[in-house]
């Protein structure tokens, strides 16, 4: 089975996720050759660096101002319509990808390629089946797209939201969840990695993922929980951003491991009690996986505030105040709590998402034949 999947650049889930697919499904047979492609930058440079820059500038710059774009584009409206109007004329770039690696399966995932591809099956240019995977936990009106055969969701709400908001029938909306590497799956001892870690194997242990935050409110919030929270042990990641690191470098406690850009992430996801970090669809879904409670201390308006609002819902976070390091302080001290909120991680968690969506391309592309 050739499987083709198309991606963006707008934040790192849409590609994180595409990658743990590629994973899984060269992994589950020979047979399977997988292909990513940057949707958006096939579609134009300049289209793509609109779209992603513009996106890192409202977000990060303007988040009021994108979370009012984000709300009034969840319906039928004249920006919709433009944006699909775009997209249907950009559509047409993903052609010579498509004719040039003849997928049996193509998967999108990101909205703005769902409207492309759609638009190209419903005039016949593509004869394959498409699903869309939705990488957030909140269902939003820029995914729908006549010509989409199936989309993967990550929560019940999400299909019932599809049925009744966008009128989409519930045998095509498929409660798989979010695709994660396939090394989150794993269940080490937590004690023996800690020492493996070199960590403190009787003390809480928080990991705090700091790389997607503004350098001066980590710090703050870092700080606060630090000195608050003075008998537990922190691990602090700061990801591709030196800048960030060599600030923390000034910062930590004794208690505190800084770390930059590892390749395993999950190792200290499973050796830790709780996690704080922005809720980003991809670290959230990992952290589920992991059974591991998170504290949200900051989410822009839009899909991420949608995202901490579900996961606050369903009692597997907290969103944090101004108090942060009080609260974080009282949440390690309850260990029943913590309990609850990791065992409601376990009653989330869907299964297998890739394993899923494999075994979904496989039933749809004997169905094309």
């Amino acid at each position: 089975m050739k499987v083709l999947i198309f991606t963006a650049s707008t934040g790192g889930g849409h590609k994180r996720a595409a990658n743990a697919l590629k994973e899984y499904f060269e992994a589950e047979s020979p047979d399977n050759i997988v292909k990513i492609v940057d949707g958006l930058e096939v579609a134009g440079t300049l289209y793509n660096n609109f779209i992603c820059g513009g996106y890192t500038v409202l977000a990060k710059r303007m988040p009021r101002f994108y979370g009012e774009i984000y709300r009034n584009s969840d319906h039928k409206s004249a920006l919709n319509n433009l944006c699909n109007s775009v997209n249907k004329f950009k559509g047409r770039h993903l052609i010579g990808a498509i004719e040039m690696f003849k997928p049996d399966v193509i998967i999108s995932c990101h909205a703005f390629i769902a409207t492309m591809l759609g638009d190209l099956k419903k005039k016949g240019k593509i004869k394959v089946p498409v699903i869309t995977l939705i990488t957030d936990f909140d269902a939003h009106y820029t995914y729908i797209a006549d010509g989409i055969d199936h989309y993967v969701v990550s929560s019940q709400k999400m299909v019932v939201d599809f049925q009744t908001r966008y009128n989409i029938s519930p045998r095509k909306v498929h409660c798989f969840g979010i695709p994660v590497f396939q090394k989150f799956f794993l269940k080490p001892d937590k004690a023996e990695l800690k020492k493996k870690l070199r960590l403190n194997t009787d003390t809480k242990t928080v990991l705090f993922m700091a790389g997607s935050f503004g350098v001066s409110e980590v710090l703050s919030v870092y700080k606060d929980i630090a000195d608050t929270a003075k008998n537990a042990q922190f691990i602090v990641i700061t990801g591709n951003n030196p800048h960030l690191y060599n600030k923390f470098r000034t910062k930590i406690n004794k208690n505190t491991h800084l770390l930059m850009y590892v390749d395993n992430v999950e190792d200290y996801m499973h050796c830790s009690d709780l996690i704080i970090t922005k809720p980003g669809g991809l670290t959230v879904s990992e952290s589920i996986v992991c059974s591991l409670p998170m504290a949200i201390y900051s989410a822009y308006p839009g899909q991420e505030e949608c995202n901490a609002k579900f996961l606050k819902d369903i009692g597997v976070a907290v969103k944090l105040g101004k108090n942060a390091g009080e609260e974080i302080n009282k949440l390690l001290n309850d260990e029943h709590r913590l309990m609850i909120m990791s065992e409601n991680c376990k009653k989330q968690y869907n299964g297998n998402a890739s394993e899923h969506i494999c075994k979904l391309a496989h039933s749809l592309t004997e169905n094309n034949k």
